[in-house]
């Protein structure tokens, strides 16, 4: 799979063709697909919609996450026709993120409990994780791969390269719905308690230096 699961096999591809020459040539891997939901988060599950129907999303419900992206999730599983497995933290766990009220003295630990922690749960039963990462979003993303090998997973990012006018061209193009707090101002989309608006993803831990929940790191 790793001597497949090349940079140059899909640097020339579009991103739907990645998509498509995963899902061909690796039919008999393990493949989970992550969505927040987001601001940007329409684009991959529109392809993976065309490319895999009913392919399960798994979609990280924190337990903080603003109606608008409930209502959103709603409305996209609706008009794509889309699986989607809702993946939440030990109820315990989230429990104590809520009393504590984490978010506001440790944002790592309240995303680790919430965001990382159930999705490395996940990871074992799966061989290759696809996400929807964008390569303009913020710094730490700009020289990801396509395909980025980890000890535990191998990461495929269909649509890194794409840019900003890009994805709005697409969203343009299939008549895709925009998530609803964009119309206000909120570029990226997470938790209430630690999103405001903003451009690109500065409204996201608008009061600390943290740039990731740790999902990416």
């Amino acid at each position: 799979m790793n001597k497949l699961l090349q940079k140059d096999n899909y640097s020339a591809l579009t991103s739907r063709q990645r998509l498509e020459k995963l899902f061909d040539e690796h039919d008999n891997a393990k493949i989970l697909v992550t969505s927040s939901f987001g601001s940007t988060s329409v684009v991959l599950l529109h392809m993976i919609s065309q490319v895999k129907p009913d392919h399960p999303i798994h979609f990280i419900d924190t337990g903080f996450l603003f109606r608008e992206t409930h209502d959103y999730k709603k409305q996209l599983i609706e008009k794509l026709e889309l699986n989607v497995v809702d993946t939440v933290a030990r109820e315990n766990r989230q429990k104590f993120t809520r009393e504590n009220q984490s978010w506001r003295f440790n944002h790592d630990l309240c995303c680790f409990i919430n965001k990382v922690d159930p999705i490395n749960d996940l990871k074992p039963g799966f061989d290759i994780w696809v996400s929807g990462l964008l390569a303009y979003q913020n710094a730490n993303r700009r020289h990801m791969p396509i395909v980025d090998f980890k000890e535990d997973i191998i990461k495929f990012h269909p649509i890194i390269d794409m840019t900003a006018a890009e994805v709005s061209l697409y969203m343009t193009i299939y008549e895709l719905p925009a998530h609803p707090l964009v119309a206000h101002g909120y570029d990226s989309i997470g938790c209430t308690h630690c999103t405001q608006k903003g451009k690109g993803r500065e409204g996201r831990w608008f009061d600390n230096a943290k740039t990731e929940c740790g999902l990416h790191a």
